[in-house]
């Protein structure tokens, strides 16, 4: 969960003041606004793409459910069909 919060440099206390000066190395004007947001940290890039793998792989075996049933020539003519169109109809 996300929390911002918004506030002019002069309505902060001191210490608060001077903590956000040290870490922008500058002076603050009272009439300055401080935004602060603090945030979950985004997943890796290989957490992400581990997800997505997890995901899939949930996405096939459910998809595998439904056809089970269907003959094999059923779905080799599918494939089939689908590779001609691909290959005769050029994007």
């Amino acid at each position: 969960m996300r929390s911002i919060a918004i506030q002019k440099a002069g309505d902060l206390p001191p210490a608060a003041k001077a903590a956000v000066e040290q870490l922008l190395g500058r002076t603050l004007a009272a009439d300055e606004q401080i935004s602060i947001v603090a945030s979950p940290p985004e997943p890796s890039v290989q957490e992400s793409r581990e997800e997505v793998a997890l995901n899939l792989a949930a996405f096939l075996d459910r998809r595998a459910k439904e056809v089970r049933d269907v003959p094999e020539e059923e779905i080799e003519a599918a494939i089939d069909e689908a590779c001609d169109y691909v290959r005769h109809h050029p994007a």
